[in-house]
């Protein structure tokens, strides 16, 4: 058995608010010590070859449902996203996700305040205990989480929730399995075999950026301008949060 590092949380350019593309996020996990990567990006499934730089590529989706964000994981097709509408229940997304041959994570359950643990009370194969980005308005949401997964007896998964490049690495799950492959690495996280660890929290200047990412492609000068603001705001929490 070995020990792989693998970033379980990670965007492209084909989200609306995500950056990379698939060469970059090889490249800046080759550069982190990874040795895979899933890409999940929002209500899409990318197609993605298995190896890229010599980084494993998880083929995935973040589906989002009435409770919440759900990683669909190791999926063998795409998912029906036109089928399933917008916001599923929880409960189909999670089937679905099984149907493709994949696991359902629980992404960041506690990101936005006011959550109840109660509302995740579905059939998982995974909770997202440690995410880079979970602790932007919740500081303790990744704690919460942790607690999550381990009163429900389940998988803790870590990921970057990466929308930048730079981004990538921050948190990942260190998985142990015999061999580098899909199977072998969807077995162990099935197997709960799996340990989530927080390298770093992203900053908010690269949240911010994200938004005025999707606000270009979405143009308009409203959106333009609320999302330039959003980034000085952004910068400034950093700045704060640094002399604190």
């Amino acid at each position: 058995m070995s020990i792989f590092r693998v970033d379980l949380h990670v965007h492209t350019s084909a989200s609306p608010d995500g950056r990379p593309s698939l060469e970059e996020i090889a490249r800046a996990a080759r550069r982190a010590g990874l040795d895979a990567v899933a890409i999940t990006d929002h209500d899409l499934c990318t197609p993605v070859p298995e190896t890229l730089e010599g980084v494993l590529l998880i083929p995935g989706c973040e589906v989002s449902t009435r409770v919440g964000h759900i990683t669909g994981l190791f999926l063998d097709r795409p998912l029906p996203l036109e089928e399933m509408g917008r916001l599923p229940e929880p409960e189909a997304a999670v089937e679905a996700i099984r149907e493709a041959g994949g696991l359902a994570v629980l992404a960041h359950p506690y990101q936005r305040p006011g959550a109840e643990p109660e509302k995740f009370n579905f059939s998982l194969d995974g909770v997202e205990a440690v995410n880079a980005r979970a602790a932007f308005k919740v500081p303790e949401a990744n704690h919460l989480a942790a607690r999550l997964a381990d009163g429900r007896g389940i998988a803790c998964v870590g990921g970057s929730d990466a929308h930048d490049a730079a981004e990538v690495g921050n948190a990942f799950t260190e998985l142990t399995a015999d061999t580098l492959t899909l199977s072998a690495l969807r077995e162990a996280l099935a197997a709960g075999r799996s340990t989530a660890v927080l390298c770093r929290n992203t900053s908010r200047l690269r949240k911010g950026l994200s938004q005025w990412t999707k606000a270009r492609r979405r143009g308009g000068l409203g959106r333009l301008g609320k999302a330039a603001a959003y980034v000085v705001y952004c910068a400034g929490l950093d700045v704060l949060h640094r002399f604190r």
